[in-house]
């Protein structure tokens, strides 16, 4: 009697586990931010200027802004206001 107990025991603190595991999970994955960065590419020196925008979703801005970056070689890129970043 003693060994069915147990093996309940065990089989529902596995069941608890698979559950509990994959909500861990979506709290982590829910807490990357998406960020929004204003790029400007020259495409010859000194003027016309391409502007354009990147969103990355990340856990800190640094990161994001890194996203953006490897994406946009040779690009500036600074923080995204609507009065400064045009299409």
């Amino acid at each position: 009697m003693r060994s069915i107990t147990t093996i309940t025991a065990i089989a529902v603190a596995a069941i608890l586990v698979a559950f509990v595991a994959p909500a861990d999970a979506r709290k982590k994955a829910a807490s990357a931010k998406t960020y929004k960065f204003c790029i400007q590419c020259p495409v010859l020196s000194p003027m016309p200027w391409i502007t354009r925008t990147c969103s990355a979703k990340n856990k800190t801005m640094e990161g994001a802004r890194l996203e953006c970056q490897t994406s946009n070689n040779f690009c500036f890129i600074r923080n995204y206001s609507p009065k400064t970043c045009s299409k």
